[in-house]
């Protein structure tokens, strides 16, 4: 099957024997086609022998990521230094450190925007510092080459009923990135706890040097737990399955990537887990990445117990309300038809807070 051939060579990917090997498969349209479904077309594409044609499309898609992280950070440091001058605390995270670790290659992965958190009460001298350097909340429209800005509405529902604002995005001169977009994160966590302190968590931090910039992001456990968490959060929160960047091999490549080239201190990263009370949402995620790549290395790394079944089956977040999977996990990851999978399990009621979501977030 294509997706047993799809998962041999992405396994392969972080096999220093196999990449060694230099093993090239022969040219498949539907395995390039079903591996970009997931984000990880450029990494496949290598390991394939691909015509003139789509090894050019490979090579202009890298560099368009590559251009998108360095704009991002371009138009972001004078926005740090203005944070730094009020005392913002701030961390950039996931994004351009994980690609950069994760695959070596930051051109690999691809990142629509750039997440930084703040605390929630520095939100609106953020906003005024962004906005003075000619940021906007909004979106991009592509064929006008403007950008929308969000009513209040919108600006509120993000504020009221997400850890996040608003997107902020402003114009470029770039033609491969032609806007840059930044998130204000408030929280690495969907749901509020006296556990988490986010200003000591702003202090976990540490400094790499990207180019020309000298960048601030979390310590390397920190990372580890924040893109294990944005991960569970993306394969389970009702609202987000419906979208298109939901349940894709990109999230475990992220996490196995990451494991296999950073140093991690298992019994740091295990003491954080249990400090935060998320070890069953990390080891969730862990259980999965140990599946897709089929190493239970993972497992005895963290020392960290394996949810019951019934935890492995659930979706849906506290405050959706939860619902139990019939579908295998490989089904609902390849699954062609998502609106028919999830269809099934919801009421029309729920459809219509999703949809009502969706609009409000401009989509």
């Amino acid at each position: 099957m294509i997706q047993e051939l799809l998962l041999q060579i992405l396994r392969e990917c972080f096999d220093n024997q196999k990449k060694l090997e230099n093993q090239i498969y022969p040219y498949n349209e539907s395995l390039l086609e079903l591996a970009y479904q997931h984000d990880i077309g450029l990494l496949i594409g290598d390991r394939i022998q691909l015509d003139r044609e789509h090894h050019l499309f490979n090579q202009l898609i890298k560099q368009k990521n590559l251009e998108r992280y360095y704009e991002n950070f371009t138009h972001f440091q004078s926005v740090a230094e203005a944070f730094e001058k009020l005392n913002i605390e701030y961390i950039t995270t996931k994004g351009l450190y994980v690609a950069k670790t994760a695959y070596k290659n930051e051109g690999y992965r691809h990142s629509e925007d750039l997440d930084v958190i703040i605390r929630k009460e520095d939100y609106l001298k953020a906003k005024e510092i962004l906005n003075t350097f000619g940021y906007v909340q909004g979106v991009y429209n592509s064929e006008t080459k403007s950008i929308k800005k969000y009513s209040r509405q919108q600006e509120l529902f993000f504020l009221l009923y997400t850890n996040q604002s608003a997107p902020f995005l402003k114009k470029t001169r770039n033609a491969f990135s032609p806007v840059v977009n930044l998130d204000l994160n408030f929280h690495i966590f969907w749901k509020d706890s006296d556990l988490w302190n986010i200003s000591e968590l702003l202090t976990k931090s540490q400094f790499f040097k990207y180019k020309e910039f000298k960048i601030k992001t979390f310590q390397n456990e920190y990372v580890l737990l924040h893109i294990c968490l944005h991960a569970y959060f993306d394969l389970n929160s009702v609202h987000v399955l419906y979208r298109s960047y939901s349940y894709k091999l990109k999230y475990f490549a992220d996490v196995y990537g990451f494991i296999k080239h950073s140093n991690l201190t298992w019994e740091k990263f295990r003491e954080i887990c249990i400090k935060y009370k998320v070890e069953k949402y990390i080891m969730y995620v862990l259980y999965y990445t140990c599946i897709i790549f089929n190493d239970d290395s993972l497992l005895s790394f963290v020392g960290l117990d394996i949810p019951e079944e019934n935890f492995l089956n659930r979706f849906g977040l506290n405050n959706e309300g939860y619902f139990y999977w019939k579908d295998s996990f490989m089904d609902r990851l390849f699954c062609s038809d998502k609106y028919k999978l999830l269809d099934k399990y919801f009421d029309d009621d729920i459809k219509t807070k999703i949809k009502q979501g969706r609009l409000l977030e401009g989509f």
